[in-house]
């Protein structure tokens, strides 16, 4: 079992996996006399040494809502909204484990951080200006800091490791662009006719780029050399000006025509597969749930369809939100505030495989690590735990001291931000 950071012990009642209380025993017949008290000899020695000191964590200056992301040997944390007017926006690193600091790099005046994100060896930060204007995508050498180059637009990654920069603009001047994430050598561009782009994605990024236009044209690109896969015809929009859903999900290709209904076709061949009515339904959308086709609302719930037929393979209205996890999903259903009931479902059934219990998911774990769970517990500490979905387990990683907002876990260190700003490095074994 993983060492845990012990700065507190679980009391009775903060889990529901605390066995109970052991039956009483017998009084110790005389050897066992002998052994206790040679126990409660070297007890007083260790007590009178004092007890033993608990791990003191490595403080990092930053601001209330920061971005921040664990790279291999340091911590990369950007300005939050504090920053406006203090001569533009910082992001700064901080070596692992000590926490000293290694560079800073200032973002264009009135610019604010959207994301940072490890991309092939470098360290991509995407910012937009204040108010309006395009999202633009810095590269940094994430040893020094050091800007290697910089390009308009909002990353995807592709399943080869490649980088997409796609600027959205009003249909017809927005683009995509394919950039070398070493060189910035831009490989080449597409510009985007219609809505916004789709992407055909696996396991390890985006594979095609699916372009629909309101009359019903789509054209399949390949992702990694902008060529032309395929293209075909699909029904048009209503008004022949704009979708209402026109959006790649689970490998098919779902458009909406004049008569409300949704119509999901094949990307490989463009194909009609099924429709399903969807009428004037407000607030009504559709997820990719590991393979399946989740058509989801606003009010809760989902609604499993089998992406072959489109027919219903399962409803149930008791998850307030889903996502894919590898082959599985994960599903929250109300809990206490902001901590969710979560469970690990079969995608095909929705049957639940294991009840993950209560957390907050933070959204800044490492890109390869563990998905985290944070618990808030009595006298002010927060439980730290790695969300194992597809073994449908729980891995204590820390009981901290205190509230945290975010954590990221590099197998040897929590990195944890405050909600009221400050970050703390702490020591956390395998």
């Amino acid at each position: 079992m993983s060492p845990v950071i012990e700065l507190g012990e679980m009391r009775h009642g903060e889990s529901a996996d605390e066995p109970a209380a052991a039956p009483p025993r017998r009084p110790p017949g005389p050897t066992a006399r002998v052994a206790l008290l040679g126990c409660l000899v070297l007890l007083v020695v260790t007590t009178a040494a004092g007890p033993p000191r608990r791990p003191e964590p490595i403080r990092v200056p930053a601001p209330q809502g920061a971005a921040f992301v664990v790279l291999p040997d340091r911590v990369v944390v950007a300005d939050g909204p504090g920053a406006i007017g203090r001569g533009g926006r910082v992001v700064a690193a901080y070596r692992l484990p000590d926490g000293d600091p290694a560079w800073r790099f200032a973002l264009t005046d009135g610019d604010h951080v959207l994301g940072l994100t490890a991309v092939s060896g470098g360290l991509l930060v995407t910012s937009s200006p204040a108010g309006d204007g395009d999202s633009v995508s810095a590269m940094l050498d994430p040893a020094s800091g050091t800007l290697r180059w910089r390009h308009p637009g909002y990353p995807v990654r592709t399943a080869s490791g490649g980088l997409l920069l796609e600027n959205p603009r009003p249909p017809g001047a927005g683009t995509v662009r394919a950039v070398d994430p070493a060189s910035g050598e831009v490989r080449w561009t597409l510009p985007v006719p219609g809505q916004e782009v789709g992407y055909r994605r696996d396991d390890h990024g985006v594979t095609q780029l699916v372009l629909v236009t309101p009359q019903g044209r789509v054209t399949v690109y390949d992702a990694d050399s902008g060529a032309v896969a395929h293209t075909g015809r699909v029904a048009p929009a209503a008004d022949r000006a704009a979708y209402r859903y026109a959006q790649v999900v689970a490998d098919l290709l779902l458009v909406e025509d004049a008569r409300g209904t949704v119509t999901g076709y094949g990307l490989d061949r463009l194909d009609e597969r099924w429709s399903l009515p969807v009428g004037s339904r407000a607030g009504l959308w559709f997820a990719d749930c590991a393979g399946m086709v989740c058509l989801r609302d606003q009010v809760g719930g989902a609604q499993a369809l089998d992406p072959a037929t489109g027919r219903p393979a399962w409803t149930d209205e008791r998850w307030l939100g889903m996502g894919p996890v590898g082959d599985r999903l994960i599903a929250a259903e109300r809990g206490v505030g902001e901590e969710l009931e979560l469970s690990a479902l079969d995608p095909p059934s929705g049957r639940v495989l294991a009840r993950l219990g209560r957390w907050r998911v933070s959204g800044n774990d490492l890109p390869s690590g563990p998905l985290l769970g944070l618990r808030t517990l009595t006298e002010d500490r927060t439980l730290v735990g790695a969300l194992d979905v597809a073994a449908g387990q729980v891995r204590i990683r820390g009981i901290l001291p205190g509230p945290w907002s975010e954590c990221a876990d590099t197998g040897t260190e929590l990195v944890c931000l405050r909600p009221t700003g400050g970050m703390a490095i702490w020591p956390a074994g395998r």
